[in-house]
């Protein structure tokens, strides 16, 4: 096993609820009212334009490219605001254990933010130095096999760890070993589950990896 990729959001951190607390000061910028904390499941998974869909219908607003465009950088600001608050306090269970033992058997580690604060997470996180490679998903039809370029590791020598049926499926047409981390609906096409990262061991990775990847 020579790479491993792991999403940021679920697997290091929990972003969707950093990208709902920007929505929530967006809504209260553009609209003098924040968004319910109830809604903020329905917000869980998606893109930023389809959250700012999601924004729009609440509020019965409509708005052209321009003004969309204007929301999504008002949005990333406030995110930003959101992430400065970031420390090792809000890494997900476990998953600091397994970034160092995987750095110490000398696996390159990628990890990907589609919303580009990747670098500026890990920082926080303080997990630079276990890092090689930040992806921003600038090809999201392919994000995989732009990363793996980067780390210069062949996809039958890399795992991924995924959390939702998406990455599950881009992570296995670009035939990595997957492992699935979390819902058992969505993760049921893995080459592995777990409940949670927290469950994740090195040498459970690495068994999983030899048994499946000369089938890739």
């Amino acid at each position: 096993m020579q790479g491993a990729i792991l999403n940021v959001n679920g697997i290091i951190t929990d972003l969707d609820r950093r990208q709902f607390a920007a929505w929530q000061k967006v809504a209260m910028y553009e609209y003098g009212m924040g968004l319910p904390g109830k809604l903020a499941g329905d917000f869980k998974g998606l893109s930023r334009p389809a959250a700012l869909d999601r924004v729009l219908a609440h509020f019965n607003d409509t708005a052209d490219e321009d003004r969309r465009q204007e929301l999504l950088e008002t949005q990333d600001r406030f995110y930003g605001q959101v992430l400065a608050k970031l420390d090792e306090d809000d890494l997900v269970p476990g998953i600091k254990r397994l970034l160092v033992a995987l750095y110490d058997h000398y696996v390159k580690l990628a990890i990907n933010d589609p919303a580009g604060h990747g670098d500026e997470i890990a920082k926080r996180l303080k997990l630079d130095e276990y890092i090689d490679v930040v992806g921003t998903a600038d090809d999201p039809a392919a994000p995989y096999q732009a990363l793996l370029a980067q780390m210069d590791v062949p996809a039958t020598g890399c795992i991924a760890l995924v959390t939702n049926r998406a990455d599950l499926k881009a992570a296995a047409a670009a035939r990595l070993t997957t492992i699935g981390v979390g819902d058992a609906g969505q993760l049921a096409d893995a080459d592995y589950r777990v409940s949670q990262v927290g469950d994740l061991r090195y040498q459970m990775i690495e068994k999983v990896w030899e048994d499946t990847h000369e089938d890739k």
